[in-house]
């Protein structure tokens, strides 16, 4: 029990079990829940609930509780939870027997709490082996003992901020906030032998600048669907799925639960947050945010060269121009492209011809609809282009037919419907053609995690990548552009959203890509620092000896 079973794709469902305190969880619990007997490839047969005795003098039992010392941040904490968030509270309090059914059995068992750890004896040790599980979510307030990792097949999961582990340094994602630092989710699978330990799942993702609430609510909900997708994945590799990484040596091991910040922390972090608001407000009343398109006509790659030489197309007053994608036909470049207007707040598709000495003409207008249209990934099949232009607007990925070159698109088909996924990539490899999209939820956002579906054409029907989302990382997971071969390294433009959306760009080097896997992992990263003023780059595109990218500005309000 105490080792990692090798075992080809599991035939049964995965059996799981909570191992908890108290029946009152937060909300996130609640999906999981919801996840997995609704899933056909997991069961939960049991529930395992405890009540410690023993030494207590630790309060590791308890909740963290307010004292004087800690008055800021419950008041911080009251006004935060009432203010505005795009997410729902995964810490909202539910009666976890309401969301299980009456296949799920009830066990308590007798726990002794020593030296701040949960102990459980011999003969409940035994009753937890003879439901013969799979996996163990802790869902406790105390650290367990090493003894009770090796009750289950793949060990005791616990997941969390890795800045704020669940016995470390207090609130979910306070720490993160606090030092305005991406934030990191893990996963980890805990067994009887420390160096069995797996980091089964991480994820980055950006941080809410500005709240507590906000940052750990899309954690919370992605740590939900990671248990899950987890489970799914187990149940079809087996052992495979846990073989991640090792754990960092910063685990559950290091000690008790942190108490809450006291009233100088606070006031250093109130601080923080009030400074990072003035200079919002005060960039927004004063500023616009612009983005511009850049160019280069050489036939050294623009990766290989000093990117200050790089020319610029200039929108004019009351648009922003970005994510183009060049074409090459009889001679000259055509370069299509989002055009926003912000008298609308919308943008769409439009076209510029470029001649090979880089004089461009006044673009044109190609494709209009009423939802927003970005990334007009452009694509040549069997004679014909196609255009997948981002319409997440329209909750669907669609694909245009070019009946006129380069003014007329007509729709084709939806490739996928009912998902918000942008910035739709295609390649071709090894006989499939792969679709690269990142996808959101209601409950975070759009730049962490990458998905991959497949198809013997680039018109479907699109079969999803049996390890979606192959890869959670807000750092250089969205696309930013086609794939291309350099010195035999197939190269995935990702953008780095972690400090906003197209911060920089991330150049992946793609070591695995099949219908069974997918990996990558970075070679070169592009800071938008080779000029005065830029503070953003995300899309990057060649085709013949041009090459386009795009540049974020911030212009005064008078000029936009």
């Amino acid at each position: 029990m105490d080792r990692l079973v090798t075992q080809k794709a599991n035939t049964n469902k995965i059996r799981v079990a909570f191992f908890l305190d108290s029946f009152f969880q937060p909300a996130w619990v609640d999906r999981v829940v919801r996840g997995i007997t609704g899933s056909s490839f997991a069961e939960l047969p049991v529930i395992i609930k405890y009540e410690a005795t023993g030494d207590k003098t630790q309060g590791y039992s308890k909740p963290l509780t307010c004292s004087c010392n800690t008055l800021m941040w419950k008041t911080y904490s009251r006004l935060d939870n009432q203010s505005l968030c795009p997410y729902s509270d995964p810490f909202e309090e539910f009666d976890l027997r309401s969301a299980i059914g009456t296949e799920t059995r009830l066990l308590l068992v007798k726990a002794l709490l020593r030296e701040g750890r949960i102990c459980i004896d011999t003969d409940s040790q035994k009753i937890i082996r003879e439901e013969k599980l799979d996996v163990i979510v802790d869902l406790g307030n105390v650290p367990l003992s090493r003894d009770f990792y090796g009750l289950s097949c793949y060990g005791v999961w616990i997941g969390g901020t890795s800045a704020n582990s669940k016995f470390l340094k207090g609130p979910p994602g306070f720490l993160e906030v606090m030092q305005n630092e991406t934030t990191e989710l893990t996963l980890q699978a805990l067994f009887r032998q420390k160096t069995c330990d797996r980091t089964i799942y991480r994820s980055w993702t950006a941080t809410d600048r500005y709240s507590v609430k906000g940052n750990r609510s899309k954690v919370y909900w992605k740590l939900a669907n990671a248990v899950v997708t987890v489970l799914r994945n187990l149940h079809e590799s087996g052992q495979r799925a846990l073989e991640m990484e090792a754990v960092s040596p910063v685990i559950v091991e290091s000690g008790p639960r942190a108490s809450l910040p006291g009233n100088i922390r606070m006031l250093q972090f109130l601080s923080r947050i009030a400074i990072r608001r003035s200079k919002l407000w005060f960039r927004n009343y004063t500023r616009k945010e612009q983005w511009i398109l850049a160019y280069s006509l050489g036939a050294t790659p623009i990766i290989e060269r000093d990117l200050s030489e790089l020319k610029y197309l200039e929108p004019p007053k009351g648009k922003f121009w970005a994510d183009p994608f060049p074409v090459q036909r009889d001679g000259n470049y055509y370069v299509f492209f989002e055009e926003f207007l912000y008298e609308s707040m919308k943008a769409h598709i439009s076209v510029t011809r470029m001649d090979p000495q880089g004089s461009w003409s006044e673009p044109v207008k190609v494709l209009e609809r009423d939802y927003h249209l970005s990334y007009p990934f452009i694509f040549e099949w069997e004679g014909t282009l196609y255009m997948i232009p981002e319409t997440k607007g329209n909750k669907a990925v669609e694909l245009y037919r070019c009946s006129e070159f380069p003014l007329k698109w007509e729709f084709e088909k939806v490739l996928l419907k009912d998902v918000l996924a942008v910035d739709s990539t295609l390649f071709e490899k090894d006989g499939f053609w792969w679709l690269f999209c990142n996808i959101g939820g209601k409950d975070f956002a759009s730049n962490d995690e990458l998905h991959i579906f497949y198809s013997d054409t680039p018109l479907g029907p699109w079969t999803p990548h049996k390890r979606n989302p192959v890869k959670s990382d807000v750092r250089s997971s969205r696309p930013a552009g086609r794939l291309f071969y350099r010195n035999g390294d197939l190269l995935r433009p990702a953008q780095d959203c972690s400090e906003r959306m197209g911060g920089a760009m991330c150049l992946n080097r793609v070591t695995i890509l099949n219908r069974e896997d997918f990996q990558e992992e970075p070679v070169l990263r592009i800071e938008p620092n080779w000029t005065k003023g830029l503070h953003g780059v995300h899309t990057l595109n060649t085709v013949g000896r041009l090459t386009m990218m795009d540049c974020f500005r911030y212009i005064r309000k008078s000029s936009a």
